[in-house]
């Protein structure tokens, strides 16, 4: 659409999916089973915009980014839930917001940044997060750092919020992109 910008792209076999932003996130999801020919046979518009997209089993799609108001203005991180079992319907099936304008993961400077593991029919994501008070204006202090954990049900299309991990106390200039997450089993270890 006129005035949008692209924000993420994820092909998954026959199907393109597509996140672009002005003031909210139009998810586009797209036939390439004939790519002479790619069309455009779903869309979907909710507030912010997912700057990674990572295709989950069962139709899920899991996107990472940022919250925004009406006029665009960014909000916090943002993780939501997308499923595109029918590509022409997609719906969004969860959300969760979290920090101010100013939060940053380890996903902004690296695609190493998210580690997600399937256990049986649950993915388990695991980000590391500098967690910026809410508001729009930069504040040097209040800052919240750790592991932002979620387990996504893929047979019943839900996700869930778990606790965070090692989280501290924290200002604007923690080393995110130095920090990582490694699952194994039933563990979860934070590397920061």
């Amino acid at each position: 659409k006129a005035g949008e910008q692209v924000y993420a792209v994820r092909f998954a076999g026959d199907r393109g999916y597509v996140v672009t932003f002005r003031r909210a996130d139009p998810l586009y999801v797209l036939d390439l089973s004939n790519p002479a020919d790619p069309k455009s046979v779903g869309e979907l518009v909710v507030s912010g915009y997912s700057e990674q997209i990572f295709p989950l089993s069962a139709g899920l799609l899991l996107g990472v980014g940022r919250e925004a108001d009406s006029k665009g203005v960014v909000s916090g991180l943002k993780l939501a839930l997308f499923d595109v079992a029918d590509p022409t319907r997609p719906k969004q099936t969860a959300s969760f917001s979290m920090g101010g304008a100013q939060s940053n993961s380890a996903l902004d400077y690296s695609s190493h940044g998210l580690n997600y593991f399937m256990k049986g029919g649950v993915a388990r994501i695991a980000l590391p997060v500098n967690l910026a008070p809410p508001g729009p204006t930069f504040a040097v202090g209040g800052w919240q750092a750790g592991l932002l954990r979620f387990e996504v049900d893929t047979a019943s299309g839900s996700m869930r919020e778990l606790p965070m991990r090692g989280a501290v106390t924290s200002n604007y200039d923690r080393a995110t992109w130095l920090e990582r997450s490694l699952q194994i089993g039933d563990q979860v270890y934070y590397l920061a």
